[in-house]
């Protein structure tokens, strides 16, 4: 019995440090880092081709694409001056670094929502069990759809004068 709960611990543990460890995963393949970045036009142009067509982001956002690109063309503007992070003065440092987060966080974002995971279910009236693919942005719409569906039933059911 120790050892089975001893094994269970270790399990998850490692779980758990799975799951805390892939979004950062995820978010260093994607971030931008213009301190280390000695082209930024180079990145700048990655992204933007990822963000055109690629399924890594298949599911951003118009308004977040856009945003994206509105930061990408501020941070090339105050990198531009000098070429160089380390040249600029301490406050433009500070704008482009703010300017860096945010777009990290919307392509970090952006990225996890786009993920495509499959599942195997079972249809109703079915024994027969398929693959179910769907990306998380996809599968969350799809949950809050039934959670609104499931209100509106409730509301109506509740104006009905049961006598």
């Amino acid at each position: 019995m120790i050892v089975w709960n001893s094994w269970k611990k270790g399990v998850g543990l490692a779980l758990a440090l799975a799951l805390v460890a892939a979004p950062a995963v995820a978010a260093t393949v994607i971030a931008v880092d213009v301190a280390k970045t000695a082209d930024f036009g180079a990145k700048r142009a990655a992204i933007e081709q990822a963000l055109a067509g690629d399924e890594t982001f298949a599911e951003i956002t118009p308004e977040a694409r856009s945003r994206a690109l509105a930061l990408m063309s501020e941070m090339d503007a105050l990198i531009g001056r000098t070429g160089s992070v380390d040249t600029l003065p301490p406050v433009q440092q500070v704008e482009v670094f703010n300017r860096q987060e945010e777009l990290n966080q919307i392509l970090a974002r952006a990225s996890d929502d786009s993920r495509l995971v499959c599942r195997r279910e079972r249809p109703t009236g079915s024994k027969m069990p398929t693959n179910s693919c769907k990306t998380v942005a996809e599968r969350r719409r799809a949950r809050e759809g039934d959670k609104d569906l499931l209100m509106t039933i409730q509301k109506a059911e509740a104006k009905v004068d049961v006598r």
